[in-house]
């Protein structure tokens, strides 16, 4: 199917959902988008490639483009507050939060441990009688 005069195309995806998807993301950006694809292509299985276009009014169709592509311009001060909040180390945590993952650590692995010793001392008894 083909864009009304005036809409270009600016996505083409090969399943419903993902059209859906990607018009949805510019309805909360303030664009209105529209799927254009053939009624029988969801019947089709999933050999069609591209079967399914989003396609906007052509004078907003950079900023549309702009919204799926993710090519927003870099926010420096966002950026610096999330090197500060993730880049965290495990050293540098309190020494309760330490000692407290490594007694939940010691916690898991014990019961696993002993029942492969118990395992491991059955197998052995049974071949050596």
């Amino acid at each position: 199917m083909r864009p009304l005069p005036g809409m270009s195309v600016i996505a083409k995806y090969p399943i419903r959902f993902d059209a859906d998807l990607a018009v949805a993301m510019l309805g909360d950006a303030g664009i209105e988008g529209v799927v254009i694809g053939d009624a029988h292509s969801e019947s089709a299985g999933f050999g069609r490639i591209d079967s399914f276009g989003v396609a906007v009014r052509d004078e907003i169709a950079e900023d549309a483009h702009v919204v799926l592509t993710n090519d927003q311009p870099q926010d420096r001060q966002a950026d610096a507050l999330d090197r500060m909040y993730h880049q965290r180390r495990f050293a540098d945590r309190p020494s309760w939060v330490r000692y407290g993952t490594y007694a939940v650590l010691a916690a898991l692995a014990g019961p696993v441990t002993i029942a492969a010793m118990f395992q491991a001392w059955w197998l052995l008894d049974g071949f050596f009688p």
